[in-house]
């Protein structure tokens, strides 16, 4: 009987000890993650320093991470999707689609000067942006009732940052861990949502006068609203409060493209334009 006892409290106490292991790795971490950003220094892949990460455990260490620069001062003003292609999912490792907040600090408005030296390893995406006019803390029912909390929808362009040592060995896991890339977006002028049919939006976005990508609304998920409903949910259900005013970009219309230096001009047809100078 002792013995058994004697055994019982040693797998527990190894259980305690593991998990205690864990959650030190994970603080450690953050702690980095965080230092690295001031320092603008890339982090180690997070996957490679936390035991057995999963999509799961991967969204906890990113909602630690925002809460400790949400100490610093920082405030969320809205929310990001990524990998919103099968194919970009499935190179990364992951089924769904990913998001992250994004803090009010990185919005930037037509006609920025985007200074790549605050960034590792920047990139560009052009994509299309909501702003949500009321307070949503439930899941939204159906795309009809999210119309109703969307009061405006703008041209956007993100600007992520892959701010990785391996870029060749990131997973999505990673990703999620590091907020998605989360880094400044440009939010172009704001038109009320039911004056704009956002289904059909298409986007050339050229450097110096030449096109460096094109995309249309459908490669997000397949559809606009759906990916913002899956996006609003998905924020909902990782215990975020939407507050009046957010704003929302649904993922990239064509592809994730290098931040080169130069004047690029994007045109989302009946959405507008927006322009920026990249440094």
């Amino acid at each position: 009987m002792k013995r058994s006892l004697v055994l019982l409290l040693c797998v527990v106490a190894g259980i305690l000890f593991v998990s205690a292991a864990s959650w030190a790795a994970e603080e450690e971490v953050i702690a980095a993650m965080v230092k690295a950003r001031g320092e603008v220094k890339p982090i180690p892949n997070p996957a490679s320093q936390i035991a057995d990460l999963d999509v799961k455990k991967a969204y906890e260490v990113q909602k630690k991470l925002i809460k400790a620069f949400e100490a610093k001062g920082e405030k969320v003003g809205g929310f990001k999707a990524g990998l919103t292609t099968e194919a970009t999912q499935k190179r990364f490792g992951v089924s769904s689609p990913l998001l992250a907040p994004m803090f009010k600090s990185g919005e930037l408005g037509d006609k920025a000067v985007v200074k790549t030296k605050g960034f590792v390893k920047p990139f560009l995406e052009t994509e299309i942006g909501y702003v949500v006019g009321r307070r949503i803390d439930k899941p939204v029912k159906d795309v009809a009732s999210l119309k109703k909390a969307v009061k405006e929808v703008f041209p956007a362009v993100e600007l992520p940052d892959l701010r990785f040592a391996d870029l060749k060995g990131v997973k999505g896991v990673d990703l999620i861990a590091d907020g998605v890339g989360a880094a400044r977006y440009i939010v172009g002028k704001k038109m009320p949502a039911d004056k704009v049919d956002v289904a059909n939006i298409k986007v050339t976005l050229t450097l110096d006068g030449k096109v460096v990508n094109t995309g249309t609304a459908p490669e997000a998920l397949g559809d606009q609203w759906k990916a913002l409903l899956w996006l609003v949910n998905g924020a909902v259900e990782q215990g975020w409060t939407l507050e009046p005013g957010y704003v929302f970009i649904t993922g990239a219309l064509g592809k994730m493209i290098p931040c080169k230096p130069g004047s690029y001009k994007g045109d989302w047809g009946p959405l507008g334009t927006l322009s920026f100078t990249v440094e």
